[in-house]
């Protein structure tokens, strides 16, 4: 396993199932076009854009049941290399709705299936067996209704105890407690971190303040996603941000993930902190000039990317 490959672990993954319609109308027939399928979830997204990028990458989860291999098949026809913990439930389906009469995306979030402990305690053996020589693991997507908070927080102390840098993309409880193992990174959007500081945040300085009092409260780094705003990248005694150029957005989703691939990528490759939030900043920009669940495209990365400004704060 070359150092620089990239793990990502997704728990609860999906299908991402996106169709268009003129009109959502209730009581209606609808009749749908661009139907497209994708592998889905926080993490297996993360792979996804690595890959398109010219990166290497492990997808690891948990998944189950007819949608659990159709999953697989969609990473195959990607060529993403992933490793699965089976179980007993059905791994979920997502879908994005595009409405092209006024632009508008309706996007239906499942909980995810149930989870056993023994199948946990699977997942977490794993982690804490690892001996591939990973240059980070991203710990990314949401926890079935079922798995405990801390469950993040257990994760990464077994990539901790095999020696190997974590990145958390979560939100909520999970996140809050991911915090508590001490993971290098997380990346919260502006309402996650929000959440994290227990104040409003608006505007990059109190962006910038509301992150270092993230740091102090254990992890290394803090990659903000701010939405049109672009986003920052702050450590203890360094911060940048990045303007997200404007784009005609064919979609909304993505944009997260695409951030995360890109910016875990630059970091894996020892590039410059500002050199990896440019990168970043472009992929989730590129991001919404794709339909559906697409991700961001290597092409419209490396076309954006000369419109990033990074400024140091």
């Amino acid at each position: 396993m070359a150092a620089k490959t990239i793990l990502t672990l997704t728990c609860n993954p999906c299908i991402d199932k996106g169709f268009s319609v003129e009109r959502v109308l209730p009581d209606k027939k609808l009749r749908a076009t661009d139907i497209r399928r994708d592998p889905g979830g926080g993490g297996i997204n993360v792979s996804r854009v690595i890959k398109r990028l010219g990166g290497e990458t492990v997808a690891w989860g948990m998944a189950g049941g007819a949608a659990g291999e159709m999953l697989k098949r969609l990473l195959d026809a990607e060529s993403i290399t992933y490793r699965f913990v089976p179980i007993r439930g059905e791994t979920r389906i997502n879908t994005t709705v595009f409405e092209r009469a006024t632009g508008a995306e309706y996007r239906f979030s499942m909980p995810g299936p149930r989870v056993s402990e023994d199948e946990l305690d699977l997942l977490l053996s794993i982690i804490h067996a690892i001996e591939e020589k990973f240059a980070m693991v991203v710990f990314s997507g949401s926890l079935q209704p079922d798995i405990p908070g801390d469950f993040y927080a257990r994760l990464i102390a077994g990539a901790h105890k095999a020696g190997i840098k974590t990145l958390v993309d979560a939100s909520g409880e999970s996140l809050l407690e991911a915090l508590t193992a001490r993971p290098f990174l997380i990346k919260p959007n502006r309402s996650e971190l929000e959440a994290l500081v227990q104040h409003p945040v608006s505007g990059t300085a109190e962006a910038l303040a509301a992150a270092r009092e993230v740091i102090a409260r254990g992890c290394e780094m803090v990659l903000v996603s701010l939405g049109a705003d672009g986003a920052i990248a702050v450590t203890a005694d360094r911060a940048f941000c990045a303007n997200a150029p404007p784009v005609v957005a064919k979609s909304r989703v993505g944009a997260g993930d695409s951030l995360m691939g890109a910016f875990a990528l630059k970091l894996a490759q020892e590039a410059p902190l500002p050199e990896a939030l440019a990168y970043g900043v472009a992929a989730g920009s590129a991001a919404a000039l794709t339909p559906g669940t697409e991700l961001c495209r290597a092409e419209d990365v490396r076309a954006v990317l000369p419109q990033v400004d990074v400024d140091e704060l």
